[in-house]
């Protein structure tokens, strides 16, 4: 297997909503358990074209993977992703060791824990915080 990481295309679109409906329905590594409506999903992903925002894909011989980050909406807040970003965040699932190992290999930091903060089938589960800053202090 060989994977290409690259910025997404418009081409990627429905593989990247396929992508997140499969891992959306594993109900163990997302937030919501399916993808959002295509149409939801295109609008999504128009606003951050529109933003300039980044948003990368890892091809195989389809999408396996997206990273997409989007502007947060408070003027005070606008460093934190945007293109000229300063800081990125993120959140995690505790038990996902090796996404939080690819992060932290990438630079990113703890900076918290949200305790209970998923509930699915009865089940609780913590969620750790991190962010990677990109601008020195």
């Amino acid at each position: 297997m060989t994977i290409e990481v690259r910025d997404a295309s418009v081409g990627d679109l429905t593989g990247c909503h396929r992508c997140l409906d499969a891992v959306a329905q594993e109900a163990r590594w997302l937030s919501r358990l399916s993808a959002p409506p295509i149409e939801r999903y295109t609008a999504f992903v128009a606003g951050l074209r529109e933003a300039n925002a980044p948003q990368v894909v890892a091809v195989d011989s389809e999408v396996v993977g997206w990273c997409d980050i989007a502007p947060d909406a408070s003027p005070v807040r606008a460093h934190v992703g945007e293109r000229e970003l300063e800081r990125i965040e993120l959140s995690v699932l505790h038990e996902n060791d090796a996404a939080r190992a690819l992060y932290e290999r990438l630079g990113f930091q703890i900076e918290g824990r949200r305790t209970r903060d998923w509930k699915h089938g009865g089940v609780y589960r913590d969620s750790i915080l991190m962010a990677l800053n990109l601008v020195p202090r």
